[in-house]
This record gives structure tokens, sequence and C-alpha cells, in this order.
């Protein structure tokens, strides 16, 4: 029986993205058994080195061995190997449900969800989801196993589109929630206000998360290519608006890059990476740059 979601994750998506790890920018505590060493020392199974004990040090790091050789106390020291928690928030609003190409938002952020868990826990590391609308609608924590990632493709494939949004609130919650640092990937169209998402993006960034957006818009939202006088809905309140395109287009594009802008410089002030995706972009190809600028970066 085929499994529920499957069809967000495509093995031909994945096979055009290169064998890079997805690293954290920073290497974040608490997560830890895939590539990442993190420089802290605790307890593992690689052991580094010894060094002399002191008074207070927790008298199972002794090394007795040593001790029965030389008559003189040392520690052993490891190095904690560390395992990125990666959660990844889709927001599965109403609004995301629209798409004039081939492909809405949702289901391109839903591929784009299911690829980056695949490769997360492909590495070896872990993944969860959290779906949203104006509030949570599911809650997957970050784990490992191929049996979650199944869990978080069942979810995906269950999404039905709720409301309106409140990316702000829900990453306000999350931040209290989600204890153990990590990365934090948002995949959203952004309709909200500005001011208030940024304030909650930033919650992450208080918590010491690792915090990448995804702001997925349709070529329609970006271009209003539109030529004929319509009636345009509001897919959230449902309100509707009789325009004339060409005559208003230069205002709408120039509201729309007071709105990005304001969005992308918000990001880039607060150390947030912002990413504008446009749904006509092939999803390997977004993947691909970021995962390769990520690496980069790590370098």
């Amino acid at each position: 029986m085929k499994l529920v979601g499957s069809k967000f994750l495509d093995p031909e998506i994945l096979s055009k993205i290169p064998n890079l790890e997805l690293v954290a920018r920073r290497l974040v505590e608490g997560v830890f058994v895939g590539y990442h060493k993190s420089p802290q020392l605790g307890y593992s199974v690689e052991f580094v080195d010894h060094r002399d004990y002191v008074a207070g040090d927790d008298l199972r790091t002794v090394d007795w061995r040593v001790w029965a050789r030389k008559d003189k106390y040392y520690v052993k020291r490891f190095e904690m190997e560390s395992q990125l928690k990666a959660t990844i928030l889709l927001d599965t609003s109403k609004s995301m449900d629209f798409g004039e190409g081939r492909i809405s938002k949702l289901t391109y952020g839903s591929i784009m969800a299911a690829s980056l868990a695949y490769l997360v826990i492909h590495q070896n590391d872990m993944a969860g989801l959290v779906t949203f609308d104006k509030k949570i609608q599911s809650y997957i924590g970050a784990r490992g196993s191929r049996t979650h990632l199944r869990a978080i493709l069942h979810t995906l494939g269950n999404v039905q589109p709720g409301p309106s949004t409140n990316v702000g609130e829900v990453c306000h919650h999350l931040a209290e929630t989600i204890l153990s640092r990590g990365m934090i990937i948002v995949i959203s169209d952004l309709l909200d206000d500005p001011e208030s998402l940024l304030h909650g993006l930033r919650h992450f960034q208080h918590k010491k998360h690792d915090v990448c957006v995804f702001h997925v818009l349709d070529d329609a939202e970006l271009d209003f290519n539109y030529t004929e006088i319509a009636n345009f809905r509001d897919i959230e309140s449902g309100g509707r608006l009789a325009v004339d395109p060409p005559a208003f287009r230069a205002t709408y594009k120039s509201r729309l890059d007071q709105y990005l802008t304001k969005l992308r410089d918000g990001c880039q002030h607060s150390g947030i990476e912002y990413n504008l995706v446009r749904t006509s972009r092939p999803i390997e190809k977004t993947l691909a740059d970021y995962i390769t600028f990520r690496s980069r970066r790590s370098r």
C-alpha cells in the first residue's frame, strides 16, 4: 500500500541535489551522532585525551588504569558528536493553496519539507515537522529514524489548508516549546504583518536557534501579469476587489517591493537566512543552491 504523502518525496528531485550535508551555520548544543562534530568536550564514545584531575571533577571520568600505572589521577576527555535537529515549519493556511502555475505554493512547500526531512535524516541527523495556519495544526518532534520520516510524509499527505495565518504567534509559541537549540526552517508565503512575523522569527534567534526562511510566492503574486479587469478574491478573508491590472500594476509592484525589502532586510539584520522562492523555479534547483550555499558558509 502506497504511503500517504509519498508523492511529496520525488526520487528525481533528490537525485539532482548535491551530496552535501545540510550543515547548521552554528553547531548547536543538544543534538548529538551525525556528521557534525561539536567543539564542546563531554561524554561520548570518541576519546580525545587526558587532563589532570581537579577537585570537583566527576569520578566517573577518572582513568583508573592510568592511575594504577602512574599513581596520579587523570580525567578522560571526549569529543561529543553533534547531531543536528532541524524543525521544519510549513504554513498550511488558505493562501498557500494558491497557484496560477503548474503547482500551488502549498504543494511546492510540502515537497520542499519532505525533501529536507529526507536529507536531514539520511545524513543521520534529526528532522521534525510543524504544520500551522493561525495556530499549530500538527507537531512532530525531531527524530532520526526512517519510521519517523514516514510519519512526516503521512502528516504532509493529510494536510488540509486552514483559515488565515499567524506566523508571528506560532513562532513565539514554538520558540518556548522547542527547548534544545537547533535549526528552524520556515516555509511560508509570509502573508502576514511583517513586524509581527519578524518579531516571532527573532524569538527563535533569542533562543539561539539557527533560522532559515523560504518565502514561497507564485509568479502571479510577484509579477501581477494579469491583463483584464477582474474581481480579485482574498483567499483567506473571502473579500473581493475589482481591479484593472494594467492601471494598478505599478502601484502593486511598488508596494510589493517595499514589503519584500522590509522582510529581507529585517531577516538579514537579525542574522536570519532569507530566501525568496518562485514556485516556477525547479525545487531541486532551489534546494541544491541552498545546500551548496550553507556548505560553503560552514567551512
